[in-house]
């Protein structure tokens, strides 16, 4: 079944993450469920500390525990549909730290301020209730071979686009966007700091008529 067609999104902005953010362990406010979320993978439902989810796209973790709002391009690639448990939230829960089934345990750092939308609904865009390989149109061929491998390539929907790289940063309304960027650290960073990340590039995806019609500058590891 065709995926429905991605309509809008909330502008991401650059965010300053601590590969040690301080914890502070919250289960968080009643929230609403996000819309923009759902398109990839399904509903979400509440994400609280303790519970158990599935990872909604693919995440690149960078600098050894950091997946960053940003969705970048370089790293280790975590594949969709990993099962983890929230073990607890830090900075007004705009960091989330998450522990794999084999013990692998990062944070994600979903972004603050104005042009964020609520943390405990910008969480949903990056964990889901359910393995989102079940509830999304993974495609086949080519396609499909080129999102288990976290790879862009032309063909693609909006929607494979981010169950590929996650949700496009930076971008207000990605239905009427003809190109998508998305940032990629070149080889790492340059000091150890995040405020260091100057070795980066965007990846460009074009789309006509809603499907990716050229990928220009994607770097795979």
């Amino acid at each position: 079944m065709r995926p429905r067609p991605l309509l809008a999104a909330a502008p991401l902005l650059l965010a300053a993450c601590s590969s040690t953010p301080p914890a502070s362990s919250a289960d968080g406010p009643a929230v609403t469920p996000n819309p923009i979320a759902e398109l990839w993978g399904g509903p979400a439902g509440k994400i609280s500390v303790g519970g158990t989810y599935r990872t909604r796209t693919h995440f690149r973790i960078v600098n050894g525990n950091i997946v960053d709002c940003d969705s970048w391009l370089s790293g280790e690639l975590l594949q969709m549909g990993t099962e983890v448990t929230v073990l607890e939230t830090a900075k007004s829960d705009t960091r989330w730290h998450v522990k794999t089934r084999e013990g692998r345990d990062f944070w994600i750092c979903v972004g603050h301020g104005g042009a964020y939308g609520p943390p405990h609904q910008e969480i949903q865009k990056f964990l889901a209730a359910q393995d989102p390989r079940g509830a999304s149109d993974m495609g086949s061929g080519d396609v499909a071979a080129a999102i288990a491998a976290g790879r862009p390539v032309v063909g693609m929907t909006r929607a494979q686009v981010v169950g590929t790289l996650g949700f496009p940063p930076n971008i207000g309304d990605p239905a009427a966007s003809q190109l998508w960027k998305y940032p990629q650290l070149n080889r790492g960073y340059r000091g150890s700091r995040w405020g260091g990340r100057l070795d980066r590039h965007n990846v460009g995806i074009a789309f006509q008529d809603g499907i990716v019609s050229h990928v220009e500058a994607f770097d795979p590891d």
